[in-house]
């Protein structure tokens, strides 16, 4: 089981939540990571930053999937669904939008 944590460092990090040892680091954020998320099956990761992005990593290969444009301002909170196939994101200043994904698609 994981825990995942995003910093203004640009990273995602994984943490074990039985041992609390840090697992993974995920690099590659443009920006401030400002939040995430993990997926029920713990195959992969969301994350919402300030570079105006939702990044989709996969644990397995430790590296972006999808890449989410849309926002005008830094995405401040991601959310997915109970069956991980939608992810809704709210974008700060100027954005201040809330945008649902159908990440099967990516759009």
């Amino acid at each position: 089981q994981y825990i995942v944590s995003g910093s203004a460092d640009r990273t995602v990090r994984v943490w074990s939540l039985t041992s609390g040892d840090l697992i993974r680091v995920l690099k590659g954020n443009g920006g401030a990571v400002c939040s995430v998320a993990i997926s029920t099956d713990e195959q992969f990761v969301v994350s919402g930053s300030a570079e105006k992005t939702v990044r989709v990593w996969s644990l397995a290969s430790e590296e972006t999937t999808q890449v989410l444009k849309g926002h005008t301002g830094g995405v401040l909170s991601v959310k997915l669904s109970s069956d991980d196939k939608y992810l809704v994101s709210g974008g700060g200043y100027p954005d201040n939008s809330v945008r649902v994904w159908d990440l099967s698609t990516g759009q």
